[in-house]
C-alpha cells in the first residue's frame, strides 16, 4: 500500500476524530462563499448592465452654471464637441417640469426630459415594443412617482399642465394633453428620480414657453442642460473626459456613476472579504490543533510504521494528505452549504425592491475561477497548518513513539 492510498484509509477510519475540523472549515467556507457569491452576482450584474450597452462609452457634461467665460450647452456647442477625437455621437437633455393630473384627482410633478439613445431607461410596461424615438404628444414615466400608480394609465390620454412666463418671477398654468405611453423600473434615476421621456419638440416648446424665450431662439440662447458625450470605446473615455474638461466644462464618465453598490451589498461584499481572512485563520489554526492531537494519539502507529521501514518523508506526506483530504472535503461541503446560504439570503434580498434587481438567479456562488480558487487555497492553508506538527511526530524514532506500548 502506497502512502496516498494508506493516507485515504486513515481518512475513512478517523473520520469521527476529524469531523470538527471539517465542520468547522465548512460552515466558515459556506458563509465566506455565501457573501462572496451574492456581493459577485451583484456587481456583475451592474457592471453587464454598464458594459453591454454604450453607457460604459458615456461622459456626461453638465451646464456650467458657474463658469460665465464657458459657452452654454446649445447646438454649436454639441458640434464643437462632437468634432473632438475618439467622439462617436454627443447626444442632449433638456428638463423642465410639469404636472400629471390623474382621474383620482391626483397631481403628479415629474420632469419632461429629451430622450438619449446612450441611457435608455429599462422599460416595464408599454403600448409597442419599440417605444423611442417617441412622437410628439407621448410621455413616459416612472411606473410609480410620489406615492401614485401611473402603470395603470399606459395607453391613456392624461392631462397635463404647464407654466407659461407672465413676468420674471411669475408665470401662468397652461392646461394639455399628452398621451402615456410606457412606464420604467422607478429605480433607475440617471436624469432624475421624476424624470418623464418626451419627443424633442414636445420638451423645447414646454422649456421655452416655461422661460419666455422664443421657441426658435431658445437652443441658441439658453441651450440644454445636459449633453452627453459618447466615446468610440470604453478605452477612449479618459482621453475623452479629459479634452472635454479642458473646453471648461464640467464632466464625469457614466461608469463612475454606476460603480457603487447599494449600501447593503457594498456591507456583504466588505463582510465576504473579511470571512475570507477569518477562513484561512480557522482553516490553519484547526489544521495544526488536529494535527498534533492526532500525531499524539497516533504514537504508535507512527511508530510501528517507521519499524517497518516507512521513512520520515513517507510518514510527513501521509499526515499532511490526511489533513489535505478533510480540507478538500471541508471545502465541497462549504460550497454546497455556501450555495444554500446564499439563495437564502437573495430571496430575502428580493424583498427589497431597491436590492431585487442586483441579486438574479437561484444559486448565488463567486465565478468559477474565483470559487476554484477558493477550494484551493483552503485545502492548501489545512495542509499548510498540519505540516509543523506532522513534521515533528514524523521525526519521532521509533524508540520513542513505541515507548508506552
Amino acid at each position: 500500500m502506497n502512502v496516498f492510498s494508506l493516507a485515504l484509509a486513515n481518512v475513512l477510519a478517523l473520520r469521527r476524530r476529524l469531523f470538527g475540523l471539517v465542520a468547522l472549515v465548512s460552515v466558515a467556507a459556506a458563509v465566506c462563499l455565501g457573501a462572496l457569491g451574492i456581493a459577485g452576482r451583484a456587481q456583475g450584474v451592474t457592471d453587464t448592465g454598464v458594459k453591454e450597452s454604450n453607457a460604459n462609452r458615456s461622459i456626461t457634461v453638465d451646464r456650467p452654471a458657474d463658469r460665465p467665460g464657458t459657452a452654454p450647452l446649445t447646438d454649436r456647442t454639441a458640434a464643437r464637441l462632437a468634432k473632438l477625437p475618439h467622439v462617436e455621437s454627443v447626444q442632449h437633455r433638456a428638463q423642465v417640469s410639469f404636472g400629471v393630473l390623474t382621474d383620482a384627482g391626483d397631481t403628479v410633478l415629474l420632469y419632461a426630459t429629451t430622450h438619449r439613445p446612450a441611457l435608455t431607461p429599462p422599460i416595464t410596461k408599454s403600448v409597442r415594443e419599440d417605444l423611442f424615438p417617441l412622437r410628439p404628444g407621448e410621455i413616459v414615466t416612472p411606473a410609480t412617482s410620489q406615492g401614485v400608480d401611473l402603470s395603470a394609465l399606459v395607453g391613456q390620454d392624461v392631462e397635463t399642465e404647464t407654466t407659461r412666463f407672465v413676468r420674471p418671477g411669475e408665470g401662468t398654468g397652461v392646461t394639455g394633453h399628452a398621451r402615456l405611453v410606457g412606464v420604467y423600473d422607478p429605480t433607475w434615476q440617471l436624469d432624475n428620480p421624476d424624470a418623464a421621456y418626451a419627443a424633442d419638440p414636445t420638451v423645447i416648446g414646454w422649456a421655452a414657453q416655461r422661460s419666455g424665450e422664443p421657441e426658435k431662439n431658445y437652443l441658441a440662447t439658453i441651450g440644454y442642460d445636459q449633453l452627453t458625450v459618447v466615446a468610440r470605446t470604453a478605452a477612449d473615455v479618459p482621453e475623452v473626459t479629459k479634452a472635454v474638461q479642458r473646453l471648461g466644462y464640467p464632466a464625469v464618465t457614466l461608469q463612475q456613476q454606476l460603480d457603487a453598490l447599494p449600501a447593503v451589498l457594498e456591507m456583504i461584499r466588505v463582510v465576504g472579504q473579511v470571512l475570507l481572512g477569518v477562513l484561512g485563520v480557522l482553516a490553519f489554526v484547526g489544521a495544526v490543533t488536529v494535527t498534533g492531537a492526532l500525531s499524539r494519539q497516533r504514537a504508535q502507529e507512527i511508530g510501528i510504521l517507521k519499524a517497518v521501514g516507512f521513512r520520515t518523508r513517507a510518514v510527513l506526506t501521509m499526515l499532511v494528505v490526511e489533513m489535505a483530504v478533510a480540507g478538500a472535503v471541508a471545502a465541497l461541503l462549504g460550497t454546497v452549504l455556501g450555495a444554500l446560504l446564499g439563495s437564502v439570503a437573495a430571496a430575502l434580498l428580493r424583498g427589497s425592491a431597491d436590492l431585487a434587481p442586483y441579486v438574479e438567479g437561484w444559486v448565488l456562488l463567486p465565478p468559477p475561477v474565483t470559487l476554484l480558487l477558493l477550494l484551493a487555497l483552503t485545502v492548501l492553508v489545512v495542509a499548510a497548518g498540519s505540516l509543523v506538527p506532522a513534521r515533528r511526530a514524523a521525526r519521532m524514532s521509533p524508540t520513542d513513539a513505541m515507548k508506552d506500548w
